[in-house]
């Protein structure tokens, strides 16, 4: 069965709300889930995964610094990562604020 981790940041609490939402409607799937802090997730953990899901608030139209520490540190096994599936997901007091940009980045990155 495939298994994806949901990864987030969130100093608000509000993009833990999105990633717990985000798990659960996979489990309704029937898809396994690990749900995690990015802080709590080894880079080597990312080569478990079918698919790795990330979420960060939105600073100034870019990921929180500890998705992109998470992100940075996963080059060591960049390679090994290729043919996973990516998903990004941020959240926002407010429309217009970057969303769109921070997804991206995520996107890119992964």
């Amino acid at each position: 069965m495939a298994e994806i981790l949901v990864a987030y940041y969130s100093r608000s609490g509000n993009t833990r709300k999105v990633a717990e939402a985000f798990a659960e409607g996979v489990k309704e799937e029937g898809v396994d889930v690990v749900l995690k802090k990015v802080e709590d997730v080894q880079v080597k953990e990312l080569l478990e995964y079918d698919g790795i899901a990330l979420g960060s608030p939105i600073y100034h139209g870019q990921m929180a610094a500890p998705v992109k520490k998470l992100i940075d540190d996963s080059i060591k096994v960049s390679q090994k990562l290729e043919g996973k599936v990516g998903v990004a997901f941020t959240s926002s007091e407010r429309y217009g604020c970057g969303g769109e940009t921070t997804v991206l980045g995520i996107l890119e990155a992964l």
